[in-house]
C-alpha cells in the first residue's frame, strides 16, 4: 500500500465521516511537527524514510480507529468493529498519539500533555474510553503492519522515457 493511498483514504475519511476533520487534520499536522523537530536516531540520510513511515502509520492508525467505529470502508489492517457509540475523536487521536509515542520515545512528555488536552475535552466518558480502546488497537496493528525498511536504501522512480 503506497503513502499516496494511505494519505489520500485519510483525507476522504475526514472529510466524510463523522468524527470531526480538525481531530484528523490537527493530529496530521501535529505529527509532522513532532516528527520535523525530532532528532532521527538513524542519522540524517534516512530522515526521509522515518518521517515517511512514522506519518504514514499515524495516518493509518487513524484511518482505522475512526472506521472501526463507523465502518464505510474495508479495513487494511482487519481491525474488528468497534462500539458504534464510541468517541471517534477519542479513538483517532489515542491511534496518532500511539504511534508517535512508539516512534518518539524523547516526545513522551510533550505528547503525553498534548494527548491529555485533547482526550479530556471529549466530556462524555463512557464515549471517550471506548474510543480510546479502539485507537489503542489500531495503533498496535498500524505499527505491526509491514513497511519499507527505513535501513534499505531506495531507489528513486525513473520514468521510462519513449
Amino acid at each position: 500500500m503506497g503513502n499516496a493511498k494511505v494519505f489520500l483514504s485519510v483525507a476522504f475519511l475526514a472529510s466524510t465521516m463523522s468524527a470531526r476533520a480538525d481531530t484528523i487534520c490537527e493530529w496530521m499536522g501535529y505529527s509532522e511537527a513532532v516528527i520535523n523537530s525530532a532528532e532521527s536516531t538513524f542519522g540524517p540520510d534516512n530522515r526521509t524514510a522515518l518521517h515517511g513511515r512514522a506519518l504514514t502509520q499515524v495516518a493509518l492508525a487513524m484511518f482505522e480507529a475512526v472506521n472501526a467505529i463507523d465502518r464505510h470502508y474495508e479495513s487494511y489492517l482487519k481491525l474488528d468493529r468497534g462500539n458504534p457509540r464510541a468517541s471517534q475523536e477519542a479513538a483517532a487521536t489515542t491511534a496518532a498519539y500511539r504511534v508517535l509515542v512508539t516512534h518518539f520515545p524523547a516526545k513522551t512528555a510533550e505528547l503525553d500533555e498534548n494527548y491529555r488536552i485533547a482526550i479530556e475535552s471529549i466530556s462524555d466518558t463512557t464515549a471517550r474510553e471506548s474510543g480510546r480502546q479502539i485507537g489503542e488497537v489500531a495503533a498496535k496493528l498500524a505499527l505491526a503492519a509491514g513497511g519499507i525498511d527505513p535501513s534499505v536504501v531506495q531507489q528513486p522512480y525513473r520514468p521510462r522515457v519513449q
